[in-house]
C-alpha cells in the first residue's frame, strides 16, 4: 500500500471576496457567538469543532494533519464572519463543510466558499472525490452546494445523533471530471494561493 504523503495547506486561501485563514484565540467571543445563534444551531446540532480549533490555535500541530478547521474573513473588512473544513478520508477524497454567522447569510459567500473548497481540493490538492453531508432539512444549504457543482448522492438515514433526536442527512459529492465539466468552463478556480508538500 502507498505511503500517503503529508500536506501542508497554504494559507492564507483567498477568493474573490474571502480569505480562509487558521484560527487565532482572539476569533473564540465572536466565533462562539454565532456558533450559539439558533438559526445556526437548527442545522448543526454539534457542537462546533471551529471552537476546538480556535481554543487550541497556539498549541503547536503533532503528526501528519488530516483536517483543517478554519476561519472564514471578508477581505474587505476584515471580520470573521464564518468557518470551514476540509478533512481528509479515503486516499484521494475529502469531505468539506461550512458555517457562516447569519448576519452575512444570503451575500453568495457560502457558495463562493463552497465552489472555492472544491475547487481547491480537487485542484491543488488533486483530490479524486470531494463530498459534503447536509441535514435534509437544510435547504439553503442544499442549493448552496449544487452551486458549487456537487450533485446528490444519496440519503443517509439517523447519520447524526445529537440534540435528543436522529438526523437524515443528504450526501453531495463531485470527482475531478464532474468539476471539469461543471465549474472551469464557468469560471477559473477563485483559489490564488496553492498547497505545499513535504
Amino acid at each position: 500500500m502507498a505511503k500517503r504523503r503529508p500536506v501542508t495547506i497554504a494559507l492564507p486561501l483567498t477568493t474573490p471576496r474571502l480569505s480562509v485563514r487558521e484560527f487565532a484565540r482572539s476569533d473564540l467571543p465572536l466565533l462562539r457567538a454565532f456558533s450559539d445563534d439558533p438559526r445556526v444551531r437548527e442545522f448543526a446540532p454539534i457542537e462546533s469543532r471551529a471552537i476546538a480549533a480556535a481554543e487550541r490555535a497556539d498549541q503547536p500541530q503533532r503528526g501528519a494533519r488530516r483536517s483543517w478547521e478554519l476561519a472564514v474573513i471578508v477581505r474587505r473588512t476584515g471580520k470573521l464572519v464564518g468557518a470551514c473544513d476540509l478533512a481528509l478520508g479515503a486516499p484521494g477524497e475529502a469531505d468539506i463543510g461550512y458555517m457562516l454567522a447569519p448576519r452575512h447569510w444570503g451575500h453568495g459567500y457560502a457558495t463562493e466558499l463552497a465552489t472555492a473548497l472544491v475547487a481547491f481540493g480537487l485542484g491543488q490538492l488533486a483530490l479524486k472525490r470531494v463530498s459534503a453531508i447536509v441535514a435534509i432539512e437544510n435547504d439553503r444549504s442544499r442549493r448552496v452546494l449544487e452551486k458549487a457543482g456537487l450533485q446528490w448522492e444519496g440519503l443517509l438515514r439517523r447519520h447524526v445523533r445529537a440534540g435528543g433526536r436522529s438526523w437524515d442527512c443528504h450526501r453531495y459529492a463531485i470527482d475531478r471530471a464532474g468539476w471539469a465539466r461543471v465549474l472551469r468552463p464557468a469560471a477559473p478556480s477563485p483559489i490564488i494561493r496553492g498547497v505545499k508538500e513535504r
